[in-house]
């Protein structure tokens, strides 16, 4: 997300700066209507909540700004009107699905990939099968900040 970021115009930057995102469980409503309707919804709005985030953010260790959206999880710009709001959104969506700013790994045996999740976007593609892929998840708690 820090190369999003520096591809943007400079106008674009400047524009972005100080602007605020809502984030909540976005796509992941479908998993709880399907499992008890509006209902279930509800109760997970409820218990997960959503959060503001700035649209550019710093990463805490190295100091690169990145872009901070993600079409799964971001749903509305602060003090924004609904149009407005997603006419920007979708353009930022956009510029994160531009094939430069991928990386699509070849897995092999004993293949290793890590990744920061605080500047990253990951999309995992089913092109094993009938294979099996294990994997094993860590996630850092604490860091050394800058």
């Amino acid at each position: 997300m820090s190369a999003v970021y520096d591809s943007l115009s400079s106008g674009w930057k400047s524009d972005l700066e100080g602007l605020s995102a809502i984030h909540d469980m976005g796509t992941f409503r479908n998993d709880y209507y399907r499992e008890g309707g509006v209902a279930a919804i509800d109760r997970a709005l409820t218990d997960v909540g959503s959060a503001v985030h700035k649209v550019i953010e710093t990463h805490p260790v190295t100091g690169v700004k990145y872009l901070n959206v993600n079409q799964a999880f971001t749903r509305h710009i602060v003090d924004m009107h609904q149009g407005p709001s997603d006419d920007l959104l979708q353009f930022l969506f956009q510029q994160v699905k531009k094939p430069e700013f991928q990386v699509r790994l070849k897995w092999r045996d004993n293949t290793l990939a890590i990744w920061d999740n605080r500047i990253t976007q990951h999309y995992a593609v089913c092109d094993y099968l009938p294979q099996r892929r294990h994997m094993q998840r860590v996630t850092v708690n604490r860091d050394r900040r800058a």
